[in-house]
């Protein structure tokens, strides 16, 4: 549907033309019901709505609308002068003068609509023209800054995986290198798996048109060792050299990006075996190490790399990335057993359905309750009882669904509304009944990606908290950190409106994957929740030991408190609580309760 920019109201070009359309059939016949009127009050009272009409033709429908309007008028003007000078009418003198005065109005009116319309225009231009300028330069400085070590930028357009990669957002393209960055491969990685879910929901079998892809993490051993014993001035020269032998020897197709220091990642939605995959990252490592050889001449460069695959691994990017870095110590060979071997349980319940069928099965299960609520409690340092965490659960034949597998196949059948709606309604039940109980208790509930990016979220949302009847001030919202740290330009205005009802938003899952501590006091989150695999070696290595009481005080100095989630141990409790954080739930603290014991357990505690 066309429209235009040259108006300041009805750019639409279908409704300007129906409104010029109905605005001159209107006007015609007020001008004819006071031509054959006889009553002067009524012609007087017409001529008043024939000039409002005439200054509403002017102002909303342009130039056009003004020539229009004008030529009205003229008629009026010739008739009003025909019944004044043949006719003798009492009323023509009044009608004339309220027309003049019209046309001069209109005219003035047209003069100042012109000029403001030529100005809003030119300052569109030089934004435009400004933001152009932004990006040319950008793109100038970013990407030709190297061209003679790294890429030959007048060869790009027949590289179309890397072209197409790029894309618009040139800003992550690192500065060193040239090759995308972190946030780039991540946003990529993000891209291919909504593309994939979204392909899923739309097909009647959502495990025939899967898009599996593969992430490579290769990095250059001892980075540090050999960066002290050459220099850092150096070092960025052998990592352009890297980069370059790297984007010539990956397939065009592929997208390779410099995580940080001398690591990379190379995306692949390439279909390849198990030994196909290996010879391929292979051969990038033998190309990267090539950069530390040159005649007779060479430095002792080792390069590992491990894989990770979409979906089996993870459905979330930063995750990804982080699977593939930690697989890198593992020795890789055509007969391991990678870990995305292993098949979960429940994978084959839903394994090659029909939409339809995944649909029929999770109706069954909350039918007949095998998809249930729990709710994990969760205490303060001093086991202060701060309120629940909800969880949903999927149990068949006396065993459990893990999450990952049954909440993967409702969102490739498009059943996340449901089973969203679903958890939300009994957890808001649930907060109400235990806040009758005791009214400082907190109820904590999962929030999709899915689900922000639904258009009716906000009033869903609304509606259930209406009819539970919970306070909403002590709901807490779990933000996945994924859809925030990767797609927040897409749900900022949702959870802006969240924040606007009261509720408060935990950031959840941080550290699971490529975490961001720049980006979280730019959200609207009032906590912070350290993932369980962040946590769980706290006792034995120092490094997490240092990252998490480092993490816990920057936190605290933006005045945001921390939830350390999977404390099941004693020793992780004890060194958590010594560094400052603030809430705890998992199995050392107590297991999730059934629906139905929540009010007991709650009632027990307070006694």
């Amino acid at each position: 549907m066309k429209t235009s920019n040259g108006r300041l109201f009805l750019k639409n070009d279908v409704i300007y033309v129906t409104f010029v359309f109905a605005s001159v059939i209107l006007f015609i016949g007020l001008l004819a019901l006071q031509v054959f009127s006889g009553i002067m009050a009524t012609r007087i009272f017409v001529g008043v709505a024939l000039m409002f009409l005439s200054f509403m033709m002017n102002v909303f429908e342009g130039k056009f609308g003004f020539y229009i309007s004008y030529a009205l008028n003229f008629v009026q003007f010739m008739l009003y002068t025909y019944e004044y000078l043949m006719l003798h009418d009492e009323s023509a003198p009044i009608l004339l003068a309220m027309t003049f005065v019209t046309m001069v109005i209109n005219m003035l009116l047209q003069y100042y609509v012109i000029k403001l319309a030529a100005k809003i225009q030119g300052i569109e231009i030089a934004k435009r023209d400004e933001r152009g300028k932004a990006i040319r330069k950008e793109l100038e400085d970013e990407m030709f800054a190297r061209t003679s070590l790294i890429v030959n930028h007048e060869s790009m357009g027949t590289h179309q995986g890397l072209s197409d990669a790029i894309g618009r957002n040139i800003t992550s393209i690192d500065s060193l290198t040239t090759l995308p960055g972190r946030d780039m491969i991540t946003e990529r990685a993000d891209k291919f798996i909504r593309e994939d879910i979204a392909n899923m929901q739309e097909s009647d079998n959502p495990d025939s048109v899967r898009r599996p892809f593969t992430v490579i993490y290769l990095a250059l051993d001892h980075f540090d060792t050999i960066t002290r014993s050459i220099g850092h001035k150096s070092m960025d020269l052998f990592i352009q050299n890297m980069a370059h032998r790297l984007r010539e020897a990956a397939e065009p197709t592929d997208m390779v990006a410099r995580i940080d220091d001398a690591d990379f990642v190379i995306l692949s939605k390439r279909s390849l075996s198990p030994d196909a995959e290996i010879k391929y990252a292979d051969k990038l490592a033998k190309e990267a190490s090539r950069a530390f050889a040159a005649g007779i001449d060479s430095m002792n460069a080792g390069i590992n790399y491990g894989f990770a695959h979409y979906p089996v691994d993870s459905r979330h990017a930063g995750e990804l990335i982080a699977k593939a870095e930690e697989r890198m110590s593992r020795k890789v060979s055509g007969e391991e057993e990678s870990d995305e071997s292993a098949v979960l349980y429940g994978e084959d319940v839903f394994k090659n359905k029909t939409k339809d069928e995944i649909i029929a099965i999770f109706e069954r299960a909350i039918s007949d309750g095998s998809i249930h609520m729990v709710y994990q409690p969760c205490f303060t340092a001093e086991r202060e009882l701060t309120g629940f965490e909800a969880f949903l659960r999927f149990d068949k034949d006396g065993e459990s669904i893990p999450p990952q597998v049954f909440l993967a196949a409702a969102e490739n059948a498009g059943y996340m509304r449901r089973i969203g709606s679903y958890s939300m309604e009994n957890s808001l039940n649930a907060l109400a009944r235990i806040n009758r109980l005791d009214p400082k208790l907190t109820m904590n509930i999962n929030i999709s990606s899915y689900q922000l990016h639904e258009a009716d979220f906000i009033q869903s949302f609304s509606n259930i908290v209406s009819a539970s009847d919970c306070n909403v001030k002590n709901l807490v919202l779990d933000l996945q950190e994924e859809s925030l740290i990767t797609g927040l330009a897409d749900i900022k205005m949702t959870i802006e409106e969240l924040a606007t009802t009261g509720v408060k938003m935990a950031l959840d899952n941080f550290g699971r994957g490529y975490s961001s501590f720049n980006a979280i006091p730019l959200l609207p989150v009032s906590v912070l929740k350290l993932d369980g695999n962040f946590t769980s070696n706290l006792a034995t290595d120092a490094t997490v030991r240092i990252l998490t009481r480092s993490a816990i005080m920057l936190m605290h100095d933006i005045d945001i408190t921390v939830t350390a989630t999977g404390v099941g141990q004693e020793d992780q409790f004890d060194i958590l609580a010594g560094s400052g954080c603030d809430g705890f739930q998992g199995l050392y603290m107590g297991a999730a309760i059934p629906a139905d014991e929540l009010d007991q357990f709650v009632l027990n505690y307070g006694n």
